[in-house]
């Protein structure tokens, strides 16, 4: 169970890191950006997600919440993944971007 969690932990950080690779990079062209509602829930919802990805990873994986929100933010990133990967097949598409 403890090497699950880890496993999970590490997954979690490198998807979160890759979302937010690809905001950033999406956005440096953008003169003045707004904020909307969503988009800063989400940020915050991965910024959260990879805070306790870490700190499971540093060593704190046996708390019962980091094991929790480890396991729902990846439950998270692989419903949305599952979701796209439906849009893309039901509409035909290549590529998503």
């Amino acid at each position: 169970m403890e090497k699950t969690t880890l496993f999970i932990s590490y997954l979690n950080a490198i998807v979160v890191a890759g979302i937010l690779i690809f905001w950033i990079n999406k956005n440096l062209n953008i003169q003045e950006h707004y904020f909307e509602f969503r988009e800063a829930c989400a940020l915050c919802l991965e910024a959260c997600i990879l805070i306790f990805a870490l700190y499971s990873i540093i060593g704190y994986s046996s708390n019962t919440y980091v094991k929790v929100i480890n396991y729902v933010g990846f439950g998270l990133h692989v419903l949305a993944t599952l979701g796209m990967l439906i849009f893309m097949s039901i509409f035909k598409m290549n590529k998503l971007f």
